[in-house]
């Protein structure tokens, strides 16, 4: 009996300090690392339909060739919640130090629902076109990523980006309605091309 009312009172403290957090969400949302590697969120699943080759977290951050993402993925999220929407950026990240990317594809408000069945070009609201990806030289691997989102406020209204080859993502979730409406990633999937 006094360890029920001890675990009460626990869940009681969690969910005060739980509800004094959340109206922080915003200021929790504007601490953001650069994306450097794509495999370093929980995993995403993509399947090149034309070919049928997978992306997976076995391979993650394999080189590829280059005609495998000639066009979009099928994109899965197993952990998407049904209720929850999502942003998708497919970004080339060497410039992950500075902030700025190559922007080659950007979706937004995609139902969690059809994270777990499959997305596909078709679903969600497209920001940015899908393009792909085009290795920067013939000497080293360019490095690619999936980065999803989950939006902390559901619908989101977003601004369509200025440049695709100067992306600055953090100026550009800054700009977004209502703000705070993006965090960190929550899954991500990587590759190369050479």
């Amino acid at each position: 009996m006094a360890g029920n009312r001890t675990d009460r009172i626990r869940l009681a403290l969690i969910g005060i300090v739980l509800g004094a957090l959340s109206p922080n969400t915003e200021a929790l949302c504007r601490i953001r690392e650069p994306l450097t590697a794509g495999c370093s969120y929980a995993p995403l699943l993509l399947v090149e339909e034309w070919s049928g080759w997978v992306l997976s977290r076995e391979n993650c951050d394999q080189t590829v060739a280059v005609a495998t993402f000639t066009s979009p993925p099928v994109v899965y999220f197993d952990r998407a919640a049904e209720d929850r929407l999502y942003t998708l950026l497919f970004l080339e990240p060497e410039g992950a130090t500075t902030g700025r990317y190559a922007l080659l594809w950007l979706v937004t408000n995609v139902p969690g629902s059809v994270l777990t069945t499959g997305m596909t070009y078709m679903d969600g609201e497209t920001v940015i076109d899908y393009h792909s990806p085009v290795p920067d030289d013939d000497v080293q691997p360019t490095r690619y990523g999936f980065y999803l989102y989950e939006q902390v406020y559901g619908t989101i209204y977003p601004p369509t980006p200025t440049s695709r080859e100067d992306f600055d993502l953090d100026d550009w979730i800054g700009s977004l309605y209502p703000e705070g409406s993006l965090c960190s990633p929550i899954a991500s999937i990587g590759f190369s091309l050479m």
